[in-house]
């Protein structure tokens, strides 16, 4: 028993040693923590691109669609002024 107490003495007087096994188990954690939340958000990355993909094609949609009818409405007016000057 005095033997097991004379190590766990020494070990604790190496402050380097804690510190650097403190610091490396934090590395560790950290590691860990950052590969667990870059999994979970690539899931929701996916499915955000996705989203901003359609939300982006549905208003080239709009826009398109309401300048065509717009440029319509002012060609079938340009004909009626071609016309009637006939």
């Amino acid at each position: 028993m005095t033997i097991a107490r004379q190590n766990t003495a020494a070990s604790f007087h190496d402050s380097k040693s804690i510190n650097i096994s403190i610091f490396l188990n934090f590395v560790r954690l950290a590691t860990k923590e950052v590969k667990v939340f870059y999994w979970y958000i690539h899931a929701y990355w996916t499915i955000l691109s996705v989203m901003l993909l359609t939300l982006t094609s549905l208003i080239y949609l709009i826009i398109h669609r309401s300048l065509s009818k717009l440029l319509r409405v002012l060609m079938h007016r340009d004909e009626w002024k071609v016309s009637s000057t006939k």
